[in-house]
């Protein structure tokens, strides 16, 4: 009987209703960003009574966590939040970050899976991690053009747009090759699909055999920061299942640095 008790209470995760609550009531009004909630509107989310969302929101104003408008009657986040985001620690490595996103991607492709850093007009490779061996991979610390293949489609297509258009307009671009010719009105084509579906691919055009795909991580302020490489001898028609799991590892990666991937502005056009 005793051991009985010892695998139940192992198995338990100690839950404070009000405490969980609350949380999930603090993410409703964040993900509802620039707008603000009636108190109807926020227990209809939640799931909960209005006393009790009255309760942690009346609770949740003493803290400056939550501000009210008396006008509006209407709910959004307070300062008190900007105070305790304050305290988050900064210099967080990209690099370490990307580890257990990329392992897993791996192992879910059996593919080589890398996170390349953003320097300039230069993708650096900072670290990978591979399902299996096949004879290419890209070697850590080198750096490719801002351009190359499927990342540079992936990272320019989620560019601002001044920013995208003086990219767009220089000599130097390697979306299809170093010293390829550019189709702008294919490129076109492929960075609208890209914001749709939130990856950019190279079906071995670039390298024969080796399919490249690749999705972009932002930062906290919002911008491309890095990307996502998937690369492998898979084939090409593996890429409509394998490119939704890419960009799933960069948006996760991106809400773990502080982005929010699913409030970039349309920037294509």
């Amino acid at each position: 009987m005793q051991r009985t008790e010892e695998k139940r209470d192992s198995r338990y995760t100690p839950i404070v209703p009000a405490v969980d609550q609350a949380g999930r009531l603090l993410m409703c009004l964040g993900e509802n960003t620039g707008a603000s909630l009636t108190l109807t509107e926020i227990c209809t989310r939640l799931g909960i009574h209005k006393s009790r969302g009255y309760t942690l929101l009346n609770t949740l104003q003493q803290f400056d966590l939550i501000e009210r408008d008396e006008q509006t009657k209407t709910y959004r986040l307070g300062a008190g939040i900007l105070h305790l985001a304050r305290s988050i620690p900064t210099g967080l490595d990209p690099g370490q970050i990307a580890v257990p996103f990329l392992s897993q991607l791996a192992q879910e492709t059996a593919s080589a899976a890398y996170f390349g850093l953003v320097e300039g007009d230069r993708v650096q490779i900072v670290v990978g991690r591979a399902g299996y061996r096949y004879g290419y991979s890209l070697s850590f610390g080198n750096s490719y053009h801002i351009t190359h293949s499927a990342h540079g489609k992936a990272i320019a297509a989620f560019m601002a747009r001044e920013k995208r258009e003086r990219l767009l307009a220089g000599d130097a671009l390697c979306f299809y090759g170093d010293g390829e010719p550019v189709d702008m009105a294919r490129l076109q084509e492929e960075l609208e699909a890209c914001r749709k579906t939130g990856y950019a691919y190279d079906a071995g055009e670039i390298n024969s055999g080796i399919m490249a795909i690749s999705a972009p991580v932002f930062s906290a302020s919002g911008d491309v920061m890095g990307c996502i490489i998937l690369l492998g001898a898979f084939k090409p028609t593996k890429i409509v299942s394998y490119g939704p799991r890419v960009a799933a590892t960069a948006a996760g990666m991106s809400r773990k640095l502080g982005g929010d991937p699913d409030s970039i502005p349309d920037t294509v056009g």
